[in-house]
């Protein structure tokens, strides 16, 4: 007997040294802690949020069924429906089957029939391609289709338990517009009133500058002619052969003023030129064409 009490002491003296260490909480316990205690606190939106990020890392049954026991609990049908179905298929008890068809039973369907090339939406949501049909909770929706920025959308009154079918279709593509015809090449005016305007203003300078030399000699030819006769009055005082010094000073004036007359000429003639070729009119600019 006393050998077999130290046999049972060296045994729990031997378990106690080789009991592992209590193990610390991993981050999966701690996120399920947090998600049941913000349940116990009715905080069930955190709640959801936290399960949602369990299931985003490890897709276990048990964060897919409380995701979708949970969204069931806030109204959120469609996100209850989802996870659900996720929770069936991993894990197919009876009361998680009992749950999606009451969350079932509280939406309805929506089908959209349109071409397999088309982008389909529901309430601005794209749906995967090949998909056509998605659970709705009841009330108005709107359901769109889209190719190559061309739009047609409709929309729609889903009740509970009820499945609405509808048929989208772009309307036809417009003919396009017949190519309107290529404008003529421009076409600058002609050049020779550039010429003639040059010539003009040439010669009418030339001839201003030859009656203004006329004028000059007719003027100085005046002068000595009068001093001739007086030469220290001049013919300020009338006398005998004044009267041709009279003469020839007015002619002297006179084509003073043909030549002043020449000189504005050859101006204006010079500035029209230019003006001309500056704003050089095209043909084109002035032909009237006739579209129909």
């Amino acid at each position: 007997m006393r050998s077999l009490g130290v046999c049972l002491a060296v045994l729990l003296a031997s378990g106690d040294v080789c009991a592992a260490p209590p193990r610390a909480p991993t981050t999966r316990d701690r996120t399920i802690a947090a998600a049941n205690r913000a349940v116990e606190e009715r905080r069930l939106g955190e709640a959801i949020v936290l399960w949602r990020g369990l299931w985003d890392a490890e897709r276990s049954p048990e964060a897919a069924c409380n995701v979708g026991q949970l969204a069931s609990r806030t109204g959120e049908l469609t996100t209850a429906r989802e996870f659900l179905q996720i929770c069936v298929r991993l894990d197919p008890r009876e009361a998680h089957r009992i749950e999606l068809g009451r969350v079932e039973a509280q939406l309805g369907r929506l089908s959209i029939r349109a071409a397999a090339d088309l982008v389909v939406r529901v309430d601005g949501r794209e749906l995967d391609p090949g998909v056509r049909e998605v659970w709705v909770e009841q009330g108005s929706h709107i359901a769109e289709i889209e190719r190559a920025g061309r739009k047609a959308s409709t929309r729609v009154q889903v009740a509970p338990g009820e499945r609405q079918t509808v048929t989208l279709e772009l309307s036809p593509d417009r003919p396009a517009p017949p190519p309107r015809p290529a404008p003529p090449p421009s076409q600058r005016g002609p050049t020779w009133p550039i010429y003639a305007g040059l010539a003009g203003a040439g010669l009418a300078a030339v001839a201003g500058g030859t009656v203004l030399a006329v004028a000059e000699d007719r003027g100085v030819a005046a002068k000595r002619q009068a001093f001739r006769i007086n030469p220290t009055n001049g013919c300020d005082i009338p006398q005998p052969g004044c009267d041709e010094v009279r003469e020839t000073a007015e002619s002297s004036f006179t084509l003073r003023t043909v030549a002043i007359g020449a000189f504005i000429g050859a101006a204006l003639l010079g500035a029209g030129t230019g003006i001309y070729w500056y704003v050089q009119p095209s043909v084109a600019s002035v032909t009237v064409g006739r579209q129909w």
